[in-house]
């Protein structure tokens, strides 16, 4: 397995998250980049984060087996049950 690289990593790729994403890698961080549509993800890194250090996960395991510990997550997902259960998965996990 890889070493992690990541030093935080963002659920949540709408615009906000791409912007904040993006924002961070400008400013010396490697984001590892999570969707809970993974098409996202892909679309993201082919476009908007094309050249950049922006990692892609395709699940929350593969997420955070690419982040350094301690391992930060930020979540920037519709408030209520979405915020609830991605919480709950990554306590699991």
């Amino acid at each position: 397995m890889a070493q992690p690289t990541g030093d935080i990593a963002l659920i949540g790729l709408a615009v906000m998250g791409q912007n904040l994403i993006l924002n961070m890698n400008d400013n010396g961080y490697t984001v590892v980049a999570f969707n809970r549509t993974v098409e996202k993800v892909e679309q993201f890194l082919q476009n908007e984060a094309k050249g950049t250090k922006v990692v892609g996960a395709k699940s929350l395991e593969d997420m955070v087996s690419k982040l350094k510990k301690p391992r930060r997550v930020m979540l920037l997902v519709k408030a209520g049950q979405a915020v609830d259960d991605f919480i709950l998965k990554l306590v699991r996990g």
